[in-house]
């Protein structure tokens, strides 16, 4: 760990929402400055659009998998049965796991409509660019910032 903490590449640590760099480099000169622009009201709309829609779908997904869940028997069978029975639940109960992690992140990302501080890098505060976005509505983190995280995982984690 450096004992310069707060300086350089792994210094970089979230800060609160809505939060803005007070400087960055080229800050100076705007052109110079390669961020995102703010979202449009519409691509906002279409991004909330795409939340709600993608947050109805997963309602129903967990709703259809619990119904499955409730009704898979317990019949008597050999022991390849049982193998297979056990195999499909761990198989559910893992993708509703994931669709109530995902379901969790989209209401994250809706309450950030309310707060004003959707489409921000919750790490650096940000704008997150458009087409992130699109791609997944739900994104907390820019992709620069979501890489420099990666990278500093792996190189903890030595993963």
């Amino acid at each position: 760990m450096d004992a310069r903490k707060g300086v350089g590449i792994g210094s970089i640590a979230p800060r609160g929402p809505g939060a803005r760099p007070a400087t960055r480099a080229g800050a100076l000169n705007p052109e110079a400055i390669d961020e995102e622009p703010e979202l449009t009201l519409e691509q906002r709309e279409e991004l909330r659009t795409l939340l709600e829609t993608r947050r109805a779908e997963i309602l129903a997904s967990i709703e259809t998998r619990q119904e499955q869940e409730r009704d898979t028997g317990r019949e008597v069978g050999d022991e390849m049965d049982e193998a297979n029975i056990e195999g499909a639940t761990a198989m559910a109960s893992r993708l509703l796991e994931r669709d109530v992690q995902l379901l969790s992140e989209i209401d994250r990302a809706l309450a950030k409509f309310s707060d004003g501080t959707y489409g921000l890098c919750e790490g650096t505060g940000e704008p997150i660019g458009f087409p992130r976005l699109r791609s997944r509505p739900w994104a907390r983190f820019s992709v620069e910032y979501q890489e420099q995280l990666e990278r500093e995982a792996r190189t903890r984690g030595g993963v």
